[in-house]
């Protein structure tokens, strides 16, 4: 299956319809882009939350803190 689509000012373009439900793509799905020889692949992931250690959550949090503090 092939479609046109036109890039946005802003960079932006929409998948059509077709191809969506083809891919069973929805709103807040992610797509990871690569480039392989002089073409866009876009592939739907899946992003698994990671697993939180409730045990050690003070030295978790502490961690966190350390590192957005270390960027700021």
């Amino acid at each position: 299956m092939s479609e046109l689509v036109k890039v946005s000012s802003k960079g932006l373009l929409t998948l059509p319809k077709s191809i969506r439900e083809q891919l069973n793509i929805n709103v807040g799905d992610y797509l990871d882009v690569t480039i392989e020889t002089g073409r866009v692949i876009l592939q739907k992931v899946e992003i698994i939350p990671k697993k939180i250690d409730w045990e050690n959550e003070d030295k978790v949090w502490k961690e966190y803190s350390a590192k957005r503090i270390a960027r700021e």
